[in-house]
């Protein structure tokens, strides 16, 4: 289950043609099997979040580390004071200056993966509740775009839409982004990935200083309005 809440990731298969867009079947069979051989991952990512209330969107920054399915970690930079750390039990928040967090057990949450849709799901397990269509991207050069619409209504609900660039070259990720039913949306924007390298003790020992007051809650997604 926490394959379907972590960033899409990728190792190098390059495409049969790079200048022809691969089947959909093919794209989801080399989409799949490159995500299970990676073990760990840094990159930089810029988080977009535009709001329909709001006229200026918010851009955050830091570095994405992951170790297979044991958890995604969120290091944002400063002025930000905010680490993510997710695992498959639980979805934690911390912010080191206000010396506080959050932590949601991640059984006490009904569909809580949808907030993280996107995020390293398995295309074959997204095709059962997206439909998805494969083409070259406009609005990112050198990238195939595959562009998802929720097929459940349970789904359409929730989400208007999923949208994943490829490197054409690489097959590597470059952004990902959902679109929120209320028309807010977030785009994950892709650094240079390191892939199967060792990741610092301080992000794969993580864990809260002791005495950190912790509310039972996961708020992130609610409270990025700066």
């Amino acid at each position: 289950m926490f394959r379907r809440v972590l960033l899409p990731l990728l190792l190098i298969l390059p495409l049969a043609a790079q200048g022809t867009p691969p089947t959909l079947r093919e794209a989801v069979e080399r989409f799949d099997a490159a995500q299970a051989q990676v073990q760990t991952l840094q990159c930089p990512f810029a988080l977009t979040l535009r709001r329909s209330l709001l006229k200026t969107p918010s851009v955050t920054k830091g570095t994405l580390y992951l170790q297979g399915s044991d958890f995604v970690h969120f290091a944002f930079q400063p002025p930000e004071d905010l680490i993510l750390h997710l695992t498959p039990k639980a979805l934690i928040s911390y912010s080191p200056e206000a010396k506080a967090g959050e932590l949601m057990k991640i059984g006490l949450i009904k569909n809580a993966n949808r907030k993280f849709l996107g995020l390293g799901q398995k295309l074959s397990y997204l095709s059962e509740y997206f439909q998805i269509q494969l083409g070259e991207s406009r609005d990112l050069p050198g990238t195939w775009l595959l562009a998802m619409v929720p097929r459940t209504l349970a789904m359409r609900k929730r989400m208007q839409a999923l949208n994943l660039w490829v490197d054409k070259e690489t097959w590597l990720p470059r952004q990902v982004q959902w679109v929120e039913r209320s028309g807010d949306s977030w785009l994950v924007e892709l650094g240079p990935l390191k892939i199967n390298q060792a990741l610092p003790p301080t992000v794969t020992g993580f864990k809260l200083p002791e005495g950190i007051p912790l509310r039972s809650e996961f708020s992130f997604f609610a409270t990025r309005k700066k």
